[in-house]
């Protein structure tokens, strides 16, 4: 949509929208762009940001952006705002972050016994809001929970929702035992070795997974019915609705932890309850005598009278129910599948045996029983046909209905009467999956390890059905039994197997080495206890066609739910120069670049060379570049012309969540993907000799250039804080004119967690760019035989992009600190500032403008204006004007190599997709972006620099 507000014309560089535009606007914008950018700014909307940003509580001076402006979260892409440092906010949507998702029709697993397709979850967070290129995003928590592992399988409501259209390859991971996920080739799947990109996976590597799936629960469903069926059909079986003088009371017996889930629904459908445990001596009378027992137990209690009367209502006999003439509900006979589903999964938690062998590898008759007091017999049945109906209704089969005598009680004989269901193993795995147990962990962990061991004896089955067919034909074609046993003997099909079926026409059974049931219980149950989840093998990985929406969840705390069976999960430049010319590198660039793209991982999901231990992840974000040069990845004096030394001494790595930890082991020292690159260039124009003189800097000389951040780690930063300051907006009822604002004060807890976590994701991408250069300095040794120092590969700089600082300005005659947002923006301070490295002091920060990729970048300083008119900022790029999409539809990657290559450029990537969304024409030309700011005085021009090599992700 475009920006038809007001656009006031300042003078040729500048551009307003008075705080009149807006009731509720604290200031004015400001927006640096030449009269010819003003259509293109007005058709991507991103003013409209610009005037939002204006909102936030103590913003200083007026909301500001750089030519390079285009639309963003929240805040757009170039803009800059500072914010008073006792007064003031800070945002996440102000600095900046990726979505990795699921394709359409993904099931989800859900805390009401189903699941539901990805896509209907965004009903239930209202509208999303539009972010950019397509991708909408409600921070709404969601009003169904999904299943997420944590120390097993646990509820949890989602607090994000994400949509976008589908801008990467597709790829589908399918399991041994048959499980399939599409996703997007960067969606983190959870494996024995902790969250791993999509794209990073092959056969043989195991996921986290989970077997059951329960029935499909459409999104006007209604989840209190569905709640209270599996409470009454627990209560049925293992519970009591009672009388105590005049008083009705419910209760329900089973193990601590399951009570607790009990208790949690309860509250859910609100009523409170406690939990009670206590040890007691037992004495019980059957069949086979006397059985006594000391043993603690637990109850949970209701003493709402609320609840009591609606259990009767519903149908729920009062006292002992051997004597009682019940049925099954008619609500629950008439209600939907997922009511049923839940009715039986809660009868059969407290009545239906657990999965057990009968003999090594085949499992006992699955069987619900129930004493009845003979007067009641038939009531009993009739209950039990009840049930029967409604296993069949959801496709599993019952074999019989038996009787027989048990034991007396005080109303007289009683019989027990039992519902056997049918022991043929596929329609065992439908009863498990498909309905499987409520508050009972213990029982429905059994069952997921009875159906992967089932699925596992059914593959091998059929390997050798298979290869007793192929045994026949190729017999049939004449070959002798030799011959068919060379070509089929393998590790599940002996030679006497193919030699009996060669010659007879016998059964095809499991080998007699198959693991038994018992033994591969304990083993999984190991792993379960110990993991929380179950894991396959990955048996394939391809990619295929897609070309839809794709969908993302956030879920706080744990990072991960179930999809379709498996567990699913800021950045800067630094420029280097050397003593080359271009004589000694343009012949053998394409060599060089290929020794770079060896040495520095690149592409989406990328991991580092380095194997960094867990524990040290905490070292790097709070350390940053000093951890990298400490561990021999650099020089100290790198350090010095490093930004802030390369170190923010505000992080606190206590702030930031175990999944951005874990997403960020995996790729310190990785290029990533997007707009990320490294590129060798050739210093093509020198405007300021002294300054460039002061930088190491001459025409004709070759640097390289590398522009990245913190990957996943700083983009789980910012998302695990999106949740946090939407829920304090949420509570303070601050108004805001964007959700993607969210934002708490500075001095807030959330205010100040979120800056120290934000410090630590500065930090994460300055020892990133750190170990890049370590990786650059041994590429061009490799390549010229040459040490680093010899070839004089010292850094001009590292600044930041996508931060917020604490800096002390100048404000309306009045030195203030504030809190200055840079997202999509570039620090550029003058001479003099105590915050520029002691040998540019009198020069100025180095200012490092990349374009794209076929048209160069811009070295240059800050002035004493920049602090006046922008805090000290100025552009970081030229801005994109097409959208990754568009570009992947119009350009084509023979097109940009052949374009590149008439310019003497040589491209490597990792992706066709790297280079598509990188197309120098999806960029603002980067000559008008520097005259903007060089003309409205925001920095001034040092050296111009042209890519010969250029690496992407």
């Amino acid at each position: 949509m475009p920006y038809t507000g007001p656009l006031e014309k300042i003078d040729d560089f500048r551009w307003r929208i008075p705080k009149s535009y807006r009731e509720g606007m604290r200031t004015d914008a400001i927006i640096f762009a030449s009269e010819r950018m003003v259509p293109s700014l007005r058709e991507d909307n991103a003013p409209e940001q610009a005037a939002n940003v204006a909102y936030l509580p103590g913003i200083v001076g007026s909301s500001l952006a750089m030519p390079d402006i285009h639309w963003g979260y929240g805040f757009p892409i170039g803009g800059v705002a500072a914010m008073d440092a006792e007064e003031g906010v800070i945002s996440p949507g102000g600095i900046g972050f990726d979505i990795n998702c699921l394709c359409e029709g993904s099931r989800v697993s859900t805390g009401l016994g189903g699941w539901m397709k990805i896509e209907d979850f965004e009903r239930e967070f209202g509208t999303s809001s539009p972010v950019n290129d397509g991708l909408a995003l409600s921070l709404m928590e969601g009003k169904t929970s999904v299943m997420t592992l944590e120390k097993g399988l646990v509820e949890r409501k989602p607090s994000a929702f994400m949509r976008k259209p589908s801008d990467r390859r597709v790829l589908k991971i399918t399991t041994r035992t048959g499980l399939e996920l599409r996703c997007s080739e960067d969606h983190p799947l959870l494996t024995d070795n902790g969250m791993r990109s999509a794209m990073l996976l092959r056969p043989g590597e195991k996921v986290a997974v989970s077997y059951f799936q329960g029935v499909e629960v459409e999104p006007q469903a209604d989840r209190r019915e569905i709640i209270l069926a599996k409470i009454f059909g627990y209560m049925l079986g293992d519970g009591a609705l009672y009388r105590t003088g005049r008083r009705l009371l419910a209760s329900a017996y089973g193990a601590k932890e399951d009570l607790e889930r009990m208790q949690s629904d309860l509250r859910e459908l609100g009523y409170s309850s406690k939990v009670y445990g206590r040890t007691r001596d037992h004495s019980i009378p059957t069949h086979y005598g006397v059985v006594e027992f000391t043993a603690t137990s637990y109850e949970l209690h209701v003493h709402s009278r609320e609840f009591s009367n609606l259990l009767l209502e519903r149908g729920m006999p009062v006292g002992k129910k051997t004597v009682s003439d019940h049925r099954v509900p008619d609500w629950v006979m008439n209600g939907s599948l997922p009511v049923k589903r839940a009715f039986v999964a809660g009868l059969f938690g407290a009545e239906l045996t657990t999965p057990k062998a009968v003999s090594k590898t085949c499992f006992f008759m699955p069987t619900l029983s129930q004493n009845k007091n003979d007067e009641h017999l038939e009531s009993g049945r009739l209950f039990l046909i009840d049930v029967m109906r409604i296993m069949e209704e959801l496709g599993v089969e019952t074999q019989k209905i038996s009787e027989s005598s048990d034991f007396f009680n005080q109303r007289g004989k009683t019989s027990r009467l039992r519902l056997h269901i049918s022991s043929d193993e596929e329609n065992v795995i439908r009863l498990y999956r498909a309905i499987g147990y409520e508050y009972c962990r213990r029982k429905s962990m059994v069952a997921d390890v009875a159906v992967k061991y089932m699925l596992l004896k059914k593959l091998l089955l059929e390997r050798r059905t298979a290869a007793a067919a192929k045994t026949k034909e190729l017999k049939r074609k004449g070959l002798k039994l030799k011959e068919v046993q060379d070509l089929l003997v393998g590790d599940d099909i002996n030679a006497r197997f193919i030699e009996r079926h060669y010659y007879e026409d016998v059964g095809r059974r499991i080998t007699l080495d198959f693991i038994p049931f018992k033994e591969f219980l304990e083993t999984e149950l190991t792993h379960l206890e110990s993991s929380g989840s179950l894991f396959d093998e990955i048996a394939s990985v391809e990619e295929v066609p897609y070309s839809g929406s794709v969908y993302d969840f956030t879920v706080v705390g744990t990072h991960n739910f179930v999809a379709d069976g498996i567990v699913v999960s800021n950045c800067g430049v630094r420029l280097i120069r050397t003593d080359l010319e271009e004589k000694d590198v343009r012949p053998g660039i394409k060599d060089l670049i290929g020794i770079l793209f060896k040495n520095v991982p690149a592409g989406v999901g990328s991991q580092g060379v380095v194997d960094v231990a867990s524990a040290q992840i905490d070292d790097i974000l709070e350390r940053g570049a000093e951890w990298a040069v400490e561990s021999g990845y650099g020089w100290k004096e790198d350090l010095d012309v490093t930004e802030e030394g390369g170190r923010m001494k505000t992080a606190d790595p206590t702030k930031v969540s175990s999944k951005a930890k874990q997403r960020g082991v995996p790729q310190v020292g990785s290029l990533g993907s997007g707009n990320h690159f490294l590129e060798v260039d050739v210093v093509d124009e020198v405007f300021d000799q002294e300054a460039a003189k002061a930088f190491g800097l001459r025409e004709g000389q070759i640097t390289v250039s590398v522009h990245c951040g913190s990957r996943g780690c700083g983009h789980q930063i910012a998302t695990d804080y999106l949740q946090v300051m939407e829920r304090y907006v949420r509570q303070s009822g601050m108004q805001l004119p964007d959700r993607q604002l969210a934002c708490a004060p500075v001095r807030s807890k959330e205010g100040e967690d979120y800056y120290k976590a934000m410090s630590c994701g500065a930090n994460f991408a300055w020892a990133n760019r750190q170990m890049i250069l370590h990786w650059i300095r041994q590429s061009f040794e490799q390549h010229f035989k040459r040490d680093a120092e010899s070839m004089g590969m010292h850094q001009v700089y590292d600044v930041a992009h996508n931060i917020a600082k604490l800096e002390e300005h100048l404000v309306d005659g009045q030195k203030r600190k504030v809190y200055v947002h840079r997202k999509g923006a570039t620090r550029a301070f003058p001479a003099g500032r105590p915050e520029v490295p002691v040998k540019y002091r009198s020069i100025g920060q180095p200012v490092l403008i990349p374009g794209d990729m076929g048209n160069g970048s811009y070295v240059l300083i800050g002035t004493d204006r920049t602090m006046s008119e922008s805090f000290g900022s100025t552009c970081h790029g030229a801005g994109r004007v097409m959208s990754r999409n568009e570009a992947l539809r119009k350009f084509t990657v023979q097109g940009i190599r052949d374009e590149l290559a008439g310019k003497g450029i040589f491209l490597k990537s990792a992706t066709k997709d790297g280079i598509l969304e990188e197309a120098p024409e999806a960029y603002k030309n980067i000559e008008s972006v520097i005259d903007v700011v060089v003309g409205a005085g925001l920095s001034k021009k040092v050296a111009r620099l042209t890519p010969i090599g250029v690496m992407k992700g």
